[in-house]
């Protein structure tokens, strides 16, 4: 499994895996709720959601959705849970995470694009890795797309030499570089977001609803990038070892200077 997981990410820029099913149920069940709290809809089913709510009142659920699952701690433990052990493969035990991102794009909807780009042009840490969960079945552009570690670093390379060059222009000339993710729900994937991804207008016929969440080793370094995003600003502590627990409430280090 291990070696699967890194030889996927260094090829890919991705792993494709099935989540733990039962943190994966708990995960939906918690959204469940939280859609029919704001929504007072009887009957839910997130495919075909375009066809009950008002695209002008999508954004003000999404954010609505957002700050309570980031306050429920049921909701950010099973979404480590999910995926616990390759999490921790990928980036180590005693890690820190971000905010879980809520993303609903309707079809045909024009206001919900995430244009192709890397997370570290907004000052993240290059040793993230990124967790995607859809809560249904994705493909083609309802899905999301990434490009592979070679062309990423090809086309980063083009985007710092050419001041000139725009992501219109990036987005057209390498649309057959993109790796459109079908992924079933149950299913996720851990990906490098030092790699280009994003999506483009949803033209399926179905919405798609989907969590992402960075998590970060909290020892791991940091980039000439990293401005505010630190840890305790936007990376919080989620599993500490106890030795790093200690350390962090007595400060032996300044008695050692």
């Amino acid at each position: 499994m291990k070696t699967k997981i890194t030889n996927d990410i260094i090829k890919n820029g991705y792993h494709k895996f099935k989540l733990n099913q039962k943190a994966f149920k708990k995960l939906k069940e918690i959204l469940l709720k939280e859609i029919t709290s704001k929504t007072k809809l009887k009957k839910i089913n997130l495919s075909k959601i375009h066809n009950k709510i008002n695209i002008k009142d999508l954004n003000d659920l999404r954010l609505g959705i957002f700050h309570s699952i980031n306050k429920n701690l049921n909701f950010k433990k099973a979404l480590y849970l999910s995926a616990k052990e390759k999490i921790n493969y990928c980036v180590g035990s005693e890690i820190c995470s971000s905010d879980a991102n809520l993303s609903i794009q309707f079809p045909n909807d024009q206001s919900s694009l995430l244009r192709m780009h890397t997370d570290f042009f907004s000052g993240e840490s290059i040793f993230q890795v990124n967790l995607w969960i859809p809560f249904v079945n994705v493909k083609k552009t309802q899905s999301m797309f990434i490009i592979n570690p070679i062309n990423s670093i090809k086309i980063l390379k083009k985007i710092k030499n050419d001041k000139l060059i725009t992501f219109d222009h990036i987005d057209k000339k390498y649309q057959s570089k993109m790796k459109w993710l079908t992924i079933n729900e149950g299913e996720a994937v851990l990906f490098s977001p030092n790699c280009l991804h994003g999506n483009v207008v949803n033209i399926e016929k179905n919405t798609r609803w989907s969590i992402n969440i960075r998590y970060k080793n909290i020892f791991s370094p940091y980039s000439n990038h990293e401005n505010e995003k630190k840890i305790g600003s936007f990376y919080k502590p989620l599993n500490l070892g106890a030795i790093t627990q200690f350390n962090l409430h007595y400060n032996f280090d300044e008695i050692a200077k």
